[in-house]
């Protein structure tokens, strides 16, 4: 017969293998979104996944993709209407800055021209500074991604795919780096909603048109992380 001390650490273990297996990561990015896309269908991801805590990292495309170019009072209204649509179904915020891309390789894809007056990193400065004035007064918690990227050497080779979207390695660094805003230890029936644009779902490690998630994504690295 087992003893009894045994027994009693055996149940707890697979206790809290348990609860920790019952924390949820949502992908729900989609390429391309701007904040105003974003803000669009906020209401019914909240609807369908009940979070408890809400990753947003947008941006990106309000100020670098020339198609989806957004003035900064839009994208402040949208950030502003996305935080306040999840605080109100209960969720914990956590936003996500933008990093600054390579230069280089972005504008390999775009003209200088189609920005306007005003410039690629003066736009980005803007979206960062109204994200951490957002953070600050609806007192969410904010990755500084653009300084951890930074950090880490930019958006060379080893961490970015194209200038812009990430390799397994930058998103690991996106992963570690929301985990360390995040309880260390979370509720069992905790749902994370990941709602973003390309770089949360993936792009540079995951095939377009809703393929299935792979294990290089960001939100697939912090599920791991959560185990």
């Amino acid at each position: 017969m087992r003893p009894l001390s045994l027994l009693l650490l055996s149940s707890c273990l697979l206790c809290c293998a348990s609860l920790r297996a019952q924390v949820r990561v949502i992908n729900d990015g989609f390429p391309g979104e701007s904040t105003a896309e974003l803000d669009a269908r906020i209401d019914n991801a909240l609807h369908e996944f009940h979070p408890q805590i809400v990753i947003l990292f947008a941006g990106t495309n309000d100020a670098l993709n020339d198609k989806k170019l957004l003035p900064i009072q839009s994208t402040r209204q949208h950030l502003e209407s996305m935080v306040k649509s999840s605080t109100a179904a209960g969720a914990q915020i956590v936003l996500v800055q933008i990093h600054t891309p390579d230069m280089v390789r972005l504008m390999s894809r775009h003209k200088l021209e189609d920005y306007g007056n005003i410039a690629p990193l003066q736009r980005l400065a803007a979206v960062n500074d109204t994200i951490a004035q957002i953070a600050q007064k609806d007192h969410a918690s904010l990755v500084h991604l653009a300084d951890i990227l930074n950090q880490a050497g930019g958006a060379n080779n080893q961490l970015s795919t194209d200038g812009v979207h990430l390799t397994p390695k930058g998103y690991a660094l996106l992963a570690q780096a929301i985990r360390q805003q995040l309880p260390a230890t979370l509720p069992p029936n905790t749902t994370i909603l990941c709602l973003g644009d390309s770089l949360t779902y993936g792009i540079g490690v995951r095939p377009p048109n809703n393929a299935p998630e792979t294990p290089e994504t960001y939100p697939s690295q912090l599920r791991i992380l959560l185990k």
